[in-house]
């Protein structure tokens, strides 16, 4: 979960240098301190110890957001699910202390997410922090700077995050999709009949609803493969409601327990029946209107909703919102292969061949294609190419319509690219659950 930071990075004039210990130093001025901070004399940048570290991470992370729930509801969160027992990746992760005091966190959650049908690692980037009395002196600037850095050499491909506005385009990211939002007044939902039993579940968490989710997700392009948080996410507070069919779960329904209109969070199973079970909820509450929220464009649930009488807002951030930057174009674009290979398989190029220069930042590769055949090489030379910077991670990940997307990050075409870059990036529409949320 990306809640505001109050953190700001200015600028420090030195260069952190990742030493062996995934630690590195920089130098600390007391004077700058409006408190004498401790008995050290440097930032010094770490993974976090989950046995050592855990309650005054807690702490930090409690006091600078409350997460919308009050420190002590927070903090009991951070126990129980979002920090610890979760998919919080503690290597991953870094802090900066002063002595022995945290004073900032650039914390990563760890999930895969389907692209197409092929599968990516996410370090999903949540609760930035800094403490208050060391904020504007470029400590979190420098915490994130060798977390981002440290992950090229992890298995990540990609990172996720839900920024505030005008802040994490330093880092490298740059918008990940548009956010979808559909909206229903209960008197326009289908009647048909609810099943015969809807069970409200005591957890969200169970094997057969995930089963469920990811066979009907199996191909949506930003939706993560569940279980995502072990216990649950503990800051999206649901109820859960279930049916079945001859003993098996065939549809389920995670809701919001207050509130107007009638939030829903993440669902799987038939449309109609989902509709009709949601009516029926929100009747009970006294709420005549329902918001699935963070709809996939291309759900089974938003086709259908787009032939009734419905809302669909669509939420367009060039800047703060869900983001995306890239970790490994090798990576990233070697777990593609299959989903581009099998795009240009359905093609007109499907007898295509040739090589092609992929550039993004400082990282390229080549794609030597042959009737449909992939192979990922290194770069060197080729006739045709595709040249940017961040923005190709917006293109690999299928976050608008390839042209837009080339035309805004000013992408580079040369040869054959031009006619290649439609048919291997389209547009993915894609979108992470509520539920998942990090």
């Amino acid at each position: 979960m990306q809640v505001p930071a109050r953190a700001s990075a200015g600028k420090l004039g030195c260069t952190a240098k990742i030493c062996d210990r995934s630690e590195t130093s920089l130098a600390f001025d007391r004077t700058m301190c409006p408190t004498d901070p401790s008995s050290a004399d440097e930032l010094k940048i770490s993974a976090p110890d989950c046995q050592s570290d855990a309650s005054e991470l807690i702490d930090l992370l409690s006091k600078t957001y409350s997460f919308g729930l009050g420190y002590w509801d927070g903090e009991r969160a951070s126990r129980n699910g979002y920090l610890l027992k979760s998919n919080y990746d503690w290597k991953a992760s870094r802090i900066g202390k002063l002595g022995s005091e945290i004073v900032t966190h650039f914390g990563i959650w760890r999930l895969q997410v389907r692209v197409s049908r092929a599968r990516v690692w996410v370090a999903g980037i949540g609760a930035v922090a800094t403490h208050d009395y060391y904020r504007k002196r470029g400590f979190l600037r420098t915490t994130a700077n060798v977390a981002l850095e440290s992950l090229r050499s992890s298995d990540y491909d990609i990172s996720l995050l839900f920024g505030i506005p005008n802040f994490y385009e330093k880092y490298g990211y740059r918008r990940a999709w548009t956010s979808l939002t559909a909206t229903i007044e209960t008197t326009q939902i289908s009647t048909k009949a609810v099943p015969a039993r809807v069970e409200r579940c005591r957890s969200a968490v169970r094997a057969d609803l995930a089963a469920l989710y990811n066979r009907e997700n199996a191909n949506l392009t930003g939706t993560a493969v569940r279980p995502t948080f072990p216990l649950g996410n503990p800051f999206v507070e649901t109820d859960a409601y279930l049916w079945k069919q001859n003993g098996e779960v065939t549809g389920f329904v995670f809701v919001g327990r207050i509130g107007t209109p009638f939030d829903v969070r993440s669902w799987a199973g038939d449309p109609e029946v989902i509709l009709a079970v949601v009516k029926r909820l929100a009747m009970a509450r006294g709420v005549s209107t329902v918001r699935f929220q963070w709809i996939h464009y291309l759900s089974k649930l938003s086709r259908f909703l787009r032939r009734q009488n419905c809302e669909l807002k669509s939420e367009y951030r060039s800047s703060g919102g869900p983001m995306v930057r890239m970790i490994s174009l090798e990576r990233f674009v070697t777990r593609l292969r299959p989903e581009l290979e099998d795009r240009l398989k359905k093609s007109y190029l499907s007898a295509w061949r040739g090589d092609v220069l992929l550039e993004s930042g400082d990282e390229a590769v080549t794609l030597r294609i042959d009737h449909g055949k992939i192979e990922i090489a290194a770069a060197g030379s080729a006739p045709n190419s595709i040249s940017g910077g961040e923005a190709v991670a917006q293109l690999l990940f299928g976050t608008d319509d390839p042209s837009e997307t080339v035309e805004e990050g000013g992408i580079q075409l040369r040869g054959q690219a031009k006619v290649l870059v439609p048919v291997l990036f389209p547009n993915e529409h894609p979108a992470l659950s509520f539920w998942d949320r990090f």
